[in-house]
């Protein structure tokens, strides 16, 4: 059988489990115990051999004492064998095989046949080389939250699976078609995705949370919190990533490399906040907020009497009275609060009608000056024994004046939206939308007179859909995806959609199946991009 040199299937073999990369696509089966563990590796690189569409690759095995082995897998027979390099000019004599083993430190092959499985006959070997231990597993041991509740013979499956394609049942994004070249299904749960910290998107399926490869949608990794996850969110505490899951009243943090997560204690008496600021917040009723650090200790700053909490910024806490146009940054416990700093008027007489928020330590405020509004834009500075302000620009809007009820504030991306101006925090520019807008993903969702407009930061129309009613994506990948939700809808599917253009055509059903969606198209617009 001619078996090509490229790709190759490396699997690496555990104590626990045997993980099959295919071109990276990764697929983990657990093992029961050493007797079964060369079917599990058969089933593993029969698996990602046909996911790469061949019916035969080489397989590298690689185990945890640094030893490799070269192996084929033939998909329709289920087998994996010892790879012997074919004979030709100048081969070696009689013997040759054996001395190749021995160099790699092992024996000759040897397969077995498989039982049934599912009513399906088919033969699954592996060469076992136990001169070096290379199957050395664990007898034993327990697996049995990777295995599914009713599988007959007890036999391990994959705890990776690719997740199918699938039509959104409402209409787009505007820039994107309802095409979705994965969706996984999320329980019901309203909680935004989010990028991890390799961009992956992170989903919510009850207390477990699943980091996705963007282009295929297989899990790369899981975490479970003790409790039903209900916020979500992505935070750099003390130079450290730290995935923040919550509900109202409880906070765990996780780390890329375990799995284990941190418990906050969080008083019964406070209110746990995701969106407000560099670390999360726990907001007490009596006027002191608790700041998370990267181990889940937590730091107790007191907000001023009449101020609110602005932002979180690393060990201190920014808050203001928006009545008094005052700010204080309070960076210790102690009850001596800081002097604070009176925002400066941005033109003689012009009166202050709220402070709209503060991202990375830059408040922004809103004036009015006769029939003008004015948006201002303060640095507060980093020392807490006196706070002080710089004012580092002021724009002038045309129109009514801005409501400061609902303000919507992206971190990711530097943003707030304030009634119909949105705000780029870090470019110092305020743009008059058309419409009420939903702020997501680095852009403006607007909707007004039947359609939904996409814009830019800088105020500019990136993509318009007739659908007023079109759905709002909660991220978008490095790839060009548009990871987006069903708001309402009782399954709480998360679909990665494919970006097609300006202004999509396709009408969404909700009754299209997998099988009758188009194929993706390639991307023709730049793509946008997480940043940390």
């Amino acid at each position: 059988m001619a078996v090509h040199t490229w790709p190759v299937i490396t699997l690496t073999f555990g104590a626990e489990q045997i993980v099959a990369d295919a071109n990276g696509e990764v697929l983990t089966y657990p093992v029961l115990d050493a007797a079964t563990a060369h079917e599990v590796a058969a089933d593993a690189a029969t698996e990602a051999c046909r996911r790469l569409g061949l019916k035969a690759c080489r397989v590298q095995g690689h185990t945890e004492d640094g030893s490799m082995f070269e192996m084929v897998v033939d998909a329709e027979l289920g087998t994996l064998e010892e790879y012997e390099p074919p004979a030709g000019p100048g081969a070696a004599g009689p013997g040759s095989a054996e001395r190749s083993a021995a160099r790699r430190g092992g024996s000759s092959a040897r397969t077995r046949t498989a039982g049934a499985r599912s009513g399906n006959q088919r033969r699954r070997a592996l060469a076992i080389w136990g001169s070096v231990g290379v199957l050395a597993l664990t007898a034993g041991t327990s697996v049995a939250m990777n295995l599914t509740e009713g599988e007959g013979e007890g036999e391990p499956v994959a705890v990776v699976h690719t997740p199918p394609p699938a039509q959104l049942p409402v209409p787009a994004p505007a820039g994107w078609d309802t095409y979705g070249a994965w969706a996984t299904p999320m329980s019901g749960s309203q909680v935004q995705a989010v990028l991890d910290w390799e961009g992956r998107p992170v989903s919510v399926d009850g207390a477990k949370l699943i980091g996705h490869d963007p282009d295929t949608g297989v899990e790369q990794w899981s975490r479970s919190a003790p409790f039903t996850v209900t916020q979500l969110a992505m935070f750099t505490v003390d130079g450290q990533t730290r995935l923040a899951a919550a509900t109202g009243k409880e906070l765990v943090l996780f780390t890329p490399d375990s799995t284990e997560p941190i418990r906050v204690q969080v008083p019964q008496e406070a209110t746990v906040v995701l969106d407000g600021g560099t670390v999360p917040r726990l907001d007490l009723p009596n006027q002191k907020s608790l700041l998370v650090a990267a181990d889940g200790s937590t730091a107790s700053r007191v907000v001023p009497a009449a101020a609110k909490p602005l932002e979180a910024q690393g060990e201190d806490l920014i808050a203001a009275d928006a009545k008094a146009g005052k700010v204080w940054r309070v960076g210790t416990d102690s009850a001596a609060l800081p002097k604070p700093a009176t925002l400066p008027a941005p033109a003689k007489g012009a009166e202050l009608t709220g402070i709209l928020g503060s991202v990375e330590g830059r408040v922004v405020a809103a004036w009015k000056d006769g029939k003008q509004t004015i948006v201002g834009f303060y640095d507060v500075d980093e020392a807490t024994e006196a706070t002080a302000v710089k004012q580092v620009a002021v724009r002038e809007l045309d129109g009514n004046q801005i409501t400061t009820s609902t303000v919507q504030t992206d971190r990711v991306h530097g943003l707030l939206l304030a009634s119909t101006v949105l705000i780029d925090v870090d470019a110092t520019t305020a743009h008059r939308l058309d419409g009420q807008a939903t702020l997501a993903a680095g852009y403006a969702w607007v909707t007004n007179d039947g359609k939904q407009t996409q814009v830019t930061r800088d105020g500019a129309t990136e993509a318009t859909t007739t659908a007023d009613q079109a759905a709002v994506p909660d991220v978008i990948t490095d790839n060009g995806m548009a990871l987006t939700r069903v708001a309402g809808a009782t399954d709480g599917s998360l679909y990665a959609l494919v970006e097609t253009g300006p202004t999509p055509t396709a009408s969404p059903t909700a009754s299209t199946s997998p099988a009758e969606s188009p194929s993706p198209t390639e991307s023709t617009t730049p793509t946008a991009k997480e940043t940390p």
